[in-house]
């Protein structure tokens, strides 16, 4: 021991201790001071760092390793997690070097440093990500050999949530294709594809996958109704019994859509005015109270006003009385997707068409005095005025009465009737140049026309139009953004219909809604499971570096479609937790094939990983500087 103290305290110590050389990865590494804050001291500093785990590591109150990389807040913690859950000690013991180091170790909370895993100093070629199982075992409850003599079984696993894309692959391949078993898909690949990592399985977008059989449902070609969403409805009223309300389509008999009461949620007595009319029928006012129908007519003025301060301000009446309704500020994203860049043109045809005289009656009304209740109705189409009120007799003697009419039949067989007009002689039979009766017969003109397509069918590839006494906007194809934001904008409030999954567009008959909690707002799932690139799990799967190794089963060797799951109906709660999986848990024994000692090998580190969390790719403290001036 004193020839050693005395070698470590003279000039050649750094040689006495050379561990070996650095991994490639840290071969920019100058001194031994850039990591070991210990480096310069005496014998008695370096042994008593020896002695401590590895704490001459730290540079200035952090690990040196952390200078480098990024391993998030609490990087020394177990996982790199602040609270970190451990079960009951297992009836299994690991080998006697692992209980030896659990006994050393300390508890399983206290930090842990970086060099206690990764092994540095073992030449150029060593790989700092190897770790042996028992290294993992140290501080886990439940200890064993090696994956196939103790691991636990897998239980659920993956399926630990719902899917956020409504799609029932029982269904699909025992209903939907059950009498086109050729128009079914041939193999998974077909919807889903493997990410650029090949961790996970992506869903190809909805053109590759859903688009043959579902676009049809979006454009509307299953619906009943309407192919277009309401936006703006004019509410119907009873005309004989609301008071001094001006021109109002007698004809109008709908309600306002969400986004027609969004709109008119800006005016701050609108709440009162709708529990007011909470229970009233507003084209039967015939039991309602006086308040019952002055609010009647307070909703209708406030329509009105609407109408008239979109066709004066535009797009910028729509946002503000949105920001107004939904007390939030709007980006200018979502100020044009939830506007729909709404045309102010159409606006103009829907006040002409539903109040031709609105501007007046809007400044009578702010001036005090309304003007009274008048029930607009379809002007009757022209027609030939009747020449007589008399039974139609009059009728009769202009035809048959001989008269001066020149189309009268009377006048025909009239004896001084000319030979132009004698029905039975002149040029009819007489050989004239007029008329040859064994000619071949006049072409029947061409019937006119048909009308024109409806402004709904005008607009089939989306868009906004009007009809009757509803402005519409119609889906512009899967993943509208409109349609997308008024969903999300509808999954906030409390209720609304166009939460219903047969609106136009259908989006909910595919997209999950859930909530994080009670209290939480919902939220509509646009996208299917998608990883990030940088976050890592406690377990994950390569899929890529498997398919090579299946058999004819394909995916199925893993997953089984399980038919009986009420998979379609755990979707009624919007706890993405509460569900059936559509498919089998995985068994241990499908890995175990491969995975044991001689042949894929069984370490942890194959599927499971310690630093767990999202990390973003540590770059360089580049300084920034001006450049030179050119001369």
């Amino acid at each position: 021991m004193g020839l050693v103290l005395l070698g470590l305290a003279g000039q050649w110590a750094g040689e006495l201790v050379e561990p070996g050389h650095l991994s490639a990865a840290h071969s920019t590494v100058q001194a031994c001071s850039d990591c070991h804050t210990t480096a310069g001291d005496e014998a008695g500093g370096w042994l008593q760092a020896a002695w401590n785990g590895g704490a001459d590591m730290p540079v200035g109150g952090e690990h040196a390793c952390l200078n480098c990389h990024d391993l998030g807040e609490t990087p020394q913690a177990p996982h790199g997690l602040t609270a970190l859950p451990v079960g009951e000690p297992g009836d299994r013991l690991g080998p006697w070097s692992v209980e030896l180091n659990r006994a050393i170790w300390g508890t399983p909370d206290a930090p842990i440093a970086c060099g206690a895993c990764h092994q540095e100093h073992q030449g150029a070629t060593a790989d700092l990500t190897a770790v042996e199982a028992g290294q993992c075992q140290v501080c886990h409850s439940q200890r064993f050999p090696h994956f196939g003599d103790g691991h636990p079984e897998f239980s659920d696993y993956p399926y630990d949530r719902r899917t956020r894309i409504v799609f029932d692959h029982a269904s699909h391949l025992g209903k939907h294709f059950a009498d086109e078993a050729e128009a079914a898909p041939a193999s998974c690949s077909g919807c889903h594809v493997p990410a650029e990592d090949g961790r996970t399985m992506r869903v190809r977008a909805f053109d590759t996958s859903c688009g043959d059989c579902h676009a049809g449902d979006i454009a509307g070609d299953s619906q009943a109704g309407a192919r277009g969403l309401a936006v703006l409805a004019v509410p119907g009223f009873d005309l004989t019994l609301v008071e001094q309300i001006g021109q109002w389509p007698a004809f109008a008999d709908g309600e306002l859509p969400p986004m027609n009461q969004w709109l008119l949620a800006a005016v701050p007595n609108y709440a009162e005015l709708q529990a007011r009319l909470e229970d009233v029928d507003l084209l039967d006012l015939e039991s309602a109270t006086a308040s019952q129908r002055d609010a009647a007519s307070e909703l209708a003025w406030h329509f009105k006003h609407l109408i008239h301060d979109l066709q004066q301000r535009g797009s910028a009446e729509f946002i503000e009385r949105l920001e107004a309704s939904q007390q939030a500020p709007l980006d200018t994203t979502a100020q044009r997707r939830l506007s729909g860049l709404l045309p102010i043109g159409l606006i103009d045809a829907a006040q002409q068409r539903w109040f031709p005289d609105l501007a007046s009656e809007v400044a009578a009304h702010q001036g005090g005095e309304p003007p009274a209740t008048t029930a607009l109705r379809p002007e009757p189409a022209d027609t030939p005025e009747a020449t007589s009120d008399d039974d139609g007799l009059d009728d009769f003697d202009a035809l048959f009465g001989g008269g001066d009419d020149d189309e009268s039949l009377g006048d025909l067989f009239a004896d001084d009737a000319g030979a132009d007009e004698d029905l039975f002689g002149g040029d009819l039979f007489a050989g004239g140049d007029d008329i040859d009766p064994f000619a071949e017969p006049e072409p029947t003109p061409e019937p006119e026309s048909e009308p024109g397509l409806s402004p709904e069918e005008r607009m089939a590839l989306g868009g906004w139009y009007l009809d009757d006494f509803v402005l519409r906007y119609r889906p512009a194809g899967h993943a509208d953004p409109v349609l997308r934001a008024w969903t999300d904008l509808a999954a906030g409030q409390a209720g609304g219909d166009w939460m219903d999954p047969r609106q136009p567009g259908m989006c909910l008959q595919c997209h999950s809604v859930e909530r994080d909690g009670p209290e939480a707002p919902r939220q509509v799932q646009w996208q299917p499971r998608q990883v990030s690139a940088q976050l890592r799990q406690f377990t994950e799967f390569d899929h890529a570096a498997h398919f090579s190794l299946l058999g004819d089963a394909g995916c199925r060797t893993c997953h089984e479609v399980a038919p009986d799951a009420a998979y379609a109906e755990s979707f009624e709660t919007l706890n993405p937790h509460d569900f059936a999986s559509n498919f089998q848990p995985l068994e241990q024994a499908v890995c175990l094939e491969c995975h044991q000692p001689d042949r894929a090998g069984d370490d942890c580190t194959q599927c499971h990983r310690y630093h767990v969390g999202e990390f973003e790719a540590t770059l360089p403290p580049t300084q920034m500087s001006a450049l030179p001036a050119r001369p």
